[in-house]
């Protein structure tokens, strides 16, 4: 029987070589591939979740104006505009600046400009901004001028209230007849989503400063998971 050459056995073990390591390798290739992504994922919902649960425990923020703990509930109301009403019901979902001066006043004008800015200041957080109202509220009755501010920007509601409704949403908002600080510019009041006074800016706050209160009231879970305050407790000031 005649024995197979050098050459013989050598190109069987060089084709041998050659195809065990290719059917062995493809296997775990891709399993290494299919584990890799599965871990980037599962990274990436680890870190959604510890996040949102930091969120959701971080405490209230610092705020320049005056922050309102617990949040408290406006009165039902009814303000009649140029166009349109305006209750309490319509304020759900939004956020809501609110200036008390008429708009035949310095202080009226004075707020309306402040209010703009302020909005101006928010463009660059479009939901944000998308959601937010402007309302100038008093009880001079002037629709054309009403619509002539009205013109500056759709966010904007120059609204009147009768003596009774304005006398109770100044109650509840804690202004007094004149919420002006010396040079006649009025305080403004957050309004959360959930009809609510949230935050309180007084005269003298710069707009980008009430622009940058309203971005961290709206970055907190925390406030719009605080339940409404008991009406026999009074509202705290942080």
């Amino acid at each position: 029987r005649r024995r197979a050459g050098p050459g013989a056995r050598c190109a069987r073990v060089l084709t041998a070589g050659r195809s065990a390591p290719v059917g062995r390798g493809r296997r775990p290739l891709a399993a290494r591939l299919v584990m890799a992504i599965a871990a980037v994922g599962l990274f990436f919902l680890a870190y959604q979740w510890g996040n949102q649960y930091q969120l959701a425990g971080r405490g209230p923020p610092t705020l320049n104006g005056v922050l309102i703990r617990p949040p408290q509930p406006l009165p039902e109301l009814t303000l009649s505009g140029p166009d349109d009403a305006l209750t309490r019901a319509d304020l759900i979902d939004h956020w809501s600046l609110i200036a008390l001066a008429p708009p035949a006043d310095v202080r009226g004008h004075l707020a309306v400009a402040r209010m703009v800015e302020v909005a101006n200041r928010l463009i660059a957080e479009p939901t944000l901004h998308e959601h937010l109202r402007l309302l100038l509220i008093s009880d001079d009755d002037a629709p054309r001028l009403a619509r002539d501010f009205q013109r500056l920007t759709p966010a904007l509601w120059v609204l009147t209230a009768d003596a009774d409704t304005l006398s109770r949403l100044r109650m509840a908002l804690g202004a007094g007849s004149s919420a002006t600080d010396g040079h006649g510019r009025p305080a403004l009041f957050l309004i959360d989503p959930k009809a609510r006074l949230a935050a309180l800016f007084p005269g003298a706050q710069a707009p980008d400063a009430i622009a940058a209160d309203i971005t961290a009231l709206a970055e907190w879970p925390g406030l719009l998971a605080e339940p409404n305050p008991d009406p026999s407790t009074d509202a705290n000031t942080d």
